[in-house]
């Protein structure tokens, strides 16, 4: 994996975005939005660049949904290696941090699992997040969320495919979101319009900013 850091160093608030090389050009058109929602540089972006997309970001082995690339699994192996590489090292530094976890789509699955893996979050923005994974809504009915807030958001047409387990990506998130109340902690359910691929720095801006303003207000 590749981290980078870009912002304040000294700031209390740090925005830990999971990647793909493929987000790379999205990464300061995003950050440009997040800095003009919430009117605030006083944070520290990180991105995590995984090596391999479905394998690193997936909690459990699976078969392949379209294409011939199937799942590995490797989910676990990676959240270790944040917490090793990225958080202790940066919470010995400065303990009173506040760290929200976000990422897009295989992404966005990953830190939403992750925040039942570890208190280390204070938030989640899982963004068009893949929901869709096999056996993840059950997982979700049968765990216990780790985080104090949640950021889900989906566009209005990806649920639009001929795939059928792609196509239950809305009822999916439906569900998580309702599990998620039933914990009484703060989220909400955002839709955005379009498909998977429409604006994705401006609704990762979305779900940080919300995350940020959400922790002005309870602060």
């Amino acid at each position: 994996m590749k981290v980078n850091y870009q912002g304040n160093r000294d700031a209390k608030i740090v925005l830990l975005q999971i990647i793909g090389e493929h987000e790379l050009p999205f990464i300061e058109d995003e950050l440009s939005h997040i800095k003009a929602v919430t009117q605030s540089t006083e944070f520290l972006f990180i991105t995590v660049q995984v090596d391999s997309w479905n394998d690193d970001l997936s909690p459990w082995p699976a078969a392949p949904i379209f294409g011939e690339a199937g799942f590995a699994g490797n989910a676990e192996k990676l959240l270790t290696r944040i917490k090793n590489e990225v958080i202790i090292p940066l919470s010995s530094v400065s303990p009173d941090i506040k760290i929200f976890a976000g990422g897009y789509s295989l992404a966005g699955l990953f830190v939403l699992w992750a925040g039942y893996q570890t208190n280390l979050f204070e938030g989640i923005a899982a963004v068009s997040p893949s929901v869709w994974f096999p056996g993840f809504v059950d997982f979700v009915h049968n765990n216990k969320i780790l985080t104090n807030r949640v950021y889900l958001s989906l566009g209005d047409k990806e649920a639009k495919t001929r795939n059928q387990i792609l196509a239950q990506v809305a009822n999916d998130i439906r569900d998580v979101y309702r599990s998620l109340e039933d914990n009484k902690l703060s989220c909400i359910l955002a839709w955005n319009q379009g498909n998977h691929f429409k604006e994705p720095a401006l609704r990762m801006a979305k779900g940080f900013a919300w995350l940020m303003n959400n922790e002005k207000i309870h602060s």
